[in-house]
């Protein structure tokens, strides 16, 4: 079978049905901002912007995640025994991109406050995005856990959004408020339930074959 490819409006999936691999990629078309009073952009700030980015994505979701295949299918039959690796990352474009990422570049250690819009297919982030930062919790006693803020945000558009009721869990009322550790709460560490969206698409791919996870590093 080789390669099963499935294109969505939010990423490209590629399935490598004879290795057993499967690698998730974003198409980002960058807009770079300004805030005032700030310098332009160089080009390379942009590289390094990007770069750094892509890496902190690569670490937080990447090389972490296998899956089984469970079916009737050719693929769930060979695979049934063995774990299937899933990476994701995103891709600088020109055109055709799947989202359209908003950079504003703001002064060393200032904040804005980055976002997703999973319908309009439009990201929001800032020059400090890719640095470690502490999160905390709003409790009476916040508990206190660092993040890379792009790697929170990726998890939103790889399908952790409000729009689908998988949004931000350190929100009141949330049901996994508590899991502080989380990378959609105030932590770094990858759960099941994150990879929701990207099953839901991935079992469109190849007939009579279910896709699930098997383990998380």
């Amino acid at each position: 079978m080789g390669h099963v490819v499935r294109e969505t409006d939010w990423c490209v999936i590629d399935l490598d049905t004879k290795s057993g691999f499967i690698f998730l990629q974003q198409r980002w078309q960058y807009t770079w901002a300004v805030d005032k009073g700030v310098s332009s952009w160089t080009l390379p700030e942009k590289r390094e912007f990007h770069n750094r980015a892509d890496r902190a994505i690569w670490a937080t979701w990447s090389n972490r995640v296998r899956l089984r295949a469970s079916g009737t299918s050719e693929l769930a039959m060979r695979f049934a025994k063995t774990s299937i690796l899933i990476n994701l990352d995103v891709r600088w474009v020109t055109s055709k991109p799947h989202w359209q990422v908003t950079v504003t570049k703001i002064p060393p250690g200032d904040f804005r406050t980055s976002s997703v819009q999973w319908n309009a297919r439009k990201i929001s982030l800032d020059s400090e995005d890719f640095k470690e930062v502490e999160r905390c919790t709003t409790a009476a006693k916040p508990v206190c856990q660092t993040q890379i803020p792009v790697a929170h945000e990726f998890g939103h558009a790889v399908g952790n959004t409000a729009v689908l009721k998988r949004g931000d869990e350190y929100k009141t009322g949330h049901s996994h408020k508590a899991d502080r550790d989380s990378i959609m709460n105030v932590g770094s560490v990858l759960r099941t339930r994150h990879f929701r969206t990207v099953l839901e698409e991935l079992n469109k791919m190849v007939p009579n074959t279910t896709f699930a996870i098997h383990s998380i590093a």
